[in-house]
């Protein structure tokens, strides 16, 4: 998993240092901005990993699934457009964002049966 994020880190540095040169300028700023969503993003959860805090990895995979759907419409206008081979990149896309709401949705669960176990313990004590 921390490989995959520190990938995840890599490509959201290098379209920052390098963009693709097919967009123009409002595709260029979105590209920017996926770029930076993807190395904040995968960077809490290389730290959440790292620390085994999963409250820390929620808010990255939110801000990584907002790079990787930025870059999946950025690869459906071109697949639509003048770039049909774009296609399975666009689809790859569509996969990782499912992937990432599963994440979510996984450690969304964890955290409220942490917080029934907590409440019970309280409650408990009394």
């Amino acid at each position: 998993m921390i490989l995959g994020w520190l990938a995840g880190v890599t490509a959201g540095t290098w379209v920052l240092v390098s963009p693709p040169k097919s967009y123009d300028a409002v595709g260029l700023a979105l590209t920017a901005t996926w770029g930076a969503f993807l190395i904040v993003g995968s960077g809490l959860v290389v730290a959440g990993h790292a620390r085994r805090k999963y409250k820390i990895e929620i808010p990255g995979l939110v801000l990584a699934l907002g790079g990787v759907v930025i870059y999946c419409f950025l690869s459906w206008q071109q697949t639509l457009t003048d770039s049909p081979g774009s296609g399975p990149r666009a689809c790859l896309l569509i996969l990782l964002a499912c992937l990432i709401v599963a994440r979510i949705r996984v450690l969304m669960f964890v955290d409220r049966e942490a917080r029934k176990m907590a409440a019970l313990r309280a409650g408990g004590n009394e």
